[in-house]
């Protein structure tokens, strides 16, 4: 029932409100400049969720952070608590549909009303176009391992040099990183200890599922506890989450940093399962390991989450879930499934065709910018490959599309070794 236009410059609507924030030198990348109307201000502003989340808390790091700064703007739009997403559904539709190009309301004639254009592609990433932008009436989960392909992708270990998968989660009836409290942080961060308890105990030894969790006979490390050196090495190691840098300090995620934020890991030197807690989201459950066995990587992390959820109920707590959202998070562009799974590859030819870029785009895949070629770095043909969709699809439907489409990648790079000549404009 929400549409948004993009011209929110007029001056004869920002004069009727001196509270409106002046939008005139935001990029059309900004969500802010598209959908944040006078009007759809005036209808917001005053409205507050249950947890006193207003529309300000929402808009905070995009009309916070100084023009120029680094990083620049981003999305700019976060969730204060679940009903966030109900309560200000005016500005967060908008937002979902065009990040995620799902229609997501009908109009009057019932029929599914178009988001509104997206006049630039994202900073980010290169986002999966659907021509159709069809209506998403409800988002399903399926973490079944059994339901993955058992296709091996790189049995030589020539090309895939780490897998690593990672959710969000967020815990019903805590507001979410940009306004929770001090208090409640830490009664968050003392729920989880509560359930750590429960990885370690002697009773469930027998347990399988338990045992190939990845969770058993591991520690929770406090980030206020940790010496310089420690902090710094588990940085260093891709293992720790950052300091928060301006974007989160905007945002509010940064207050009282580093307060109640930890990490578990079930190995200290070599982890192969991890949880951050309170960084930008409640949690972040990651399952990694070298090489590309892409299966064993998704049944650990799926295991690791069912005994997390169970430890979370036996106390009354639940994961934030809706029925045509999915998985409810800080970020409105990390929902659905919530799942980022990626591999880091080889692919120094097929990396270089022109083409390349599109080619993941038909693949529903996309690449970090990290190993990109850039002026200020050496070319090195890894790339960051990862599943370019959250919402729409279950988990084992996307990690499926992942394994087809890198299979496809590393076929390509096989037959440029050989010296064979490749279109990738006819490669779908």
């Amino acid at each position: 029932l929400y549409s948004a236009s993009k011209n929110n410059n007029s001056s004869k609507a920002q004069s009727t409100d001196p509270s409106y924030p002046d939008l005139s030198r935001f990029g059309s990348h900004s969500y802010l400049k598209r959908y944040l109307t006078p009007e759809i201000y005036a209808e917001l502003k005053d409205k507050k969720t249950s947890n006193g989340v207003t529309l300000e808390d929402l808009i905070q790091s995009g009309v916070s952070l100084p023009w120029g700064a680094k990083p620049p703007r981003g999305q700019a739009v976060y969730a204060g608590d679940e009903e966030s997403y109900d309560v200000f559904a005016a500005i967060l539709v908008p937002v979902l549909e065009d990040y995620h190009h799902f229609r997501l309301v009908q109009n009057k004639r019932n029929k599914a009303s178009p988001p509104a254009p997206s006049s630039t592609p994202s900073d980010v990433t290169n986002r999966r176009r659907r021509s159709s932008n069809s209506m998403l009436r409800r988002q399903f989960t399926n973490l079944n391992p059994n339901y993955v392909l058992q296709q091996k992708l790189d049995p030589t270990g020539d090309y895939i040099l780490q897998t690593r998968m990672r959710v969000a989660r967020s815990i019903k009836g805590f507001p979410f990183s940009p306004v929770i409290s001090r208090a409640q942080r830490r009664e968050l961060e003392q729920l989880f200890r509560d359930c750590v308890e429960d990885w370690n105990d002697p009773a469930t030894a027998e347990d399988d599922i338990f045992n190939d969790s990845g969770l058993r006979g591991g520690t929770y490390i406090r980030v206020m506890d940790m010496t310089n050196e420690q902090h710094d090495d588990l940085i260093a190691r891709h293992i720790l989450f950052h300091d928060p840098d301006e974007y989160n300090i905007s945002a509010g995620i940064g207050r009282d940093w580093p307060d109640a934020r930890g990490i578990y890991l079930n190995n200290i030197d070599k982890p192969d399962l991890m949880i951050w807690l309170n960084k930008e989201d409640h949690l972040r459950i990651i399952s990694m390991s070298n090489g590309g066995d892409l299966l064993a990587v998704f049944t650990r992390l799926s295991r690791a989450l069912t005994k997390l959820e169970e430890s979370l109920k036996k106390r009354g707590h639940s994961f934030c879930m809706h029925p045509r959202y999915g998985f409810l998070n800080t970020s409105p562009e990390n929902l659905g499934t919530a799942l980022r799974a990626s591999v880091f590859v080889k692919l120094y030819r097929l990396g270089q065709q022109p083409g390349f870029d599109e080619l993941l785009d038909r693949l529903r895949l996309e690449a970090s910018s990290r190993f990109k070629n850039s002026k200020s770095s050496r070319y090195t043909g890894i790339f960051d490959i990862a599943n370019s969709e959250r919402l729409g699809q279950s988990e084992v439907q996307l990690i499926n599309t992942m394994i087809n489409g890198v299979g496809r990648l590393i076929d390509l790079e096989k037959r440029l070794e050989r010296g064979e000549k490749v279109n990738l404009d006819e490669v779908r």
